[in-house]
């Protein structure tokens, strides 16, 4: 009888970790889930330019841009490295007004732009309590704090080239609807005459621009990835953007016809940046050195110490039945 207990016991038991190993191998296989939670967490990326064709590129993206046009620093060079050092986030709310000031404004006006147009505009009764009241969206979020080193050749300066905020909507959702918010708001404020008068005008913005800004700057994503990538996409829109899996993929045009594809890797951050011209044939690569790999190493170490678990049990009832 006790050997008939030990046996139903060591059965469970190994169920249960075959349970476990099938949910560490499989992580993204469950579908379904409405609710995203955030994988970042505190600690330094490192971004290495692999492969870079400049002939290529000139022929195919553009023949007077290099792709220091998309990120800062000298990332023309193969092996430049650039390094981003999340120091940690936080769950916050935004409003519509936090994200004019905070992501649309800042991509087409200069610093000194901004407070200058701040300040017409709050004459003009467009401040905060306005903004928020008339567009009354508020957008729940994760927000980084990251210190970013600029790409270089060389050894990385003492202190980061700037510091910046990166930011991971809980709904993927909501990014179609600051679109709209923007889009809404620009035209009254294009409107205001004395807007007009002080030479400024807020940009038209279409969904595959947003993407596009998005991504240069930095998006990152919740978990599943997979299924926020395709409910960011589908909500949006866009005529040039698709999603495959935890891949966001830009079809663009320059010289001629090229794509843009932007993984992300487990950290919800960006783990490669590739520009392919239209026959599959890599032009410039940019990954991540630290990310994808040691997440595929731990989890080969886990599921391995699982399996290794499970054979142990499985001997052990054996040699409990011969008893």
């Amino acid at each position: 009888m006790r050997i008939h207990k030990n046996n139903i016991k060591t059965k469970v038991f190994s169920l249960l970790l075959l349970g476990v190993i099938v949910l560490t191998v499989f992580p993204f296989t469950v579908i379904g889930s409405t609710t995203y939670q955030t994988t970042l967490t505190k600690g330094t990326e490192i971004y290495i330019v692999d492969h870079y064709d400049e002939e290529a590129w000139k022929s195919t993206v553009n023949s007077i841009s290099t792709p220091n046009d998309w990120f800062k620093g000298n990332v023309s060079l193969v092996d430049a490295k650039s390094k981003i050092t999340l120091k940690g986030y936080v769950f916050t709310t935004w409003n519509t007004y936090d994200v004019l000031t905070s992501i649309f404004m800042p991509e087409y006006f200069t610093t000194q732009e901004i407070y200058t147009l701040i300040g017409i505009m709050n004459l003009q009764g467009y401040n905060e309590t306005t903004i928020n009241s008339n567009y009354n969206e508020s957008f729940k979020l994760w927000y980084g704090i990251r210190s970013v080193w600029n790409f270089t050749d060389s050894d990385y300066e003492e202190l980061p080239s700037y510091t910046d905020g990166v930011i991971v909507l809980q709904n993927p959702l909501d990014y179609k609807k600051m679109l709209d918010d923007y889009t809404n708001l620009s035209v009254e404020l294009n409107g205001n005459p004395f807007i007009q008068f002080s030479g400024y005008s807020f940009p038209n913005i279409t969904p595959d621009q947003f993407l596009w800004q998005l991504a240069l700057n930095g998006l990152a994503i919740a978990d599943p990835q997979a299924e926020y990538l395709t409910e960011l996409i589908n909500e949006m829109g866009p005529e040039n953007a698709s999603a495959t899996e935890t891949t966001l993929i830009f079809e663009r045009y320059g010289v001629t016809d090229y794509n843009v594809e932007i993984e992300y890797g487990p950290k919800g951050m960006m783990s490669s940046f590739l520009v392919k011209d239209s026959g599959d044939t890599i032009i410039f690569r940019l990954i991540s050195t630290n990310s994808d790999w040691i997440f595929f190493t731990v989890l080969i170490i886990v599921s391995a110490s699982v399996g290794l678990l499970i054979a142990f049990m499985i001997v052990r009832s054996r040699k409990l039945k011969r008893r």
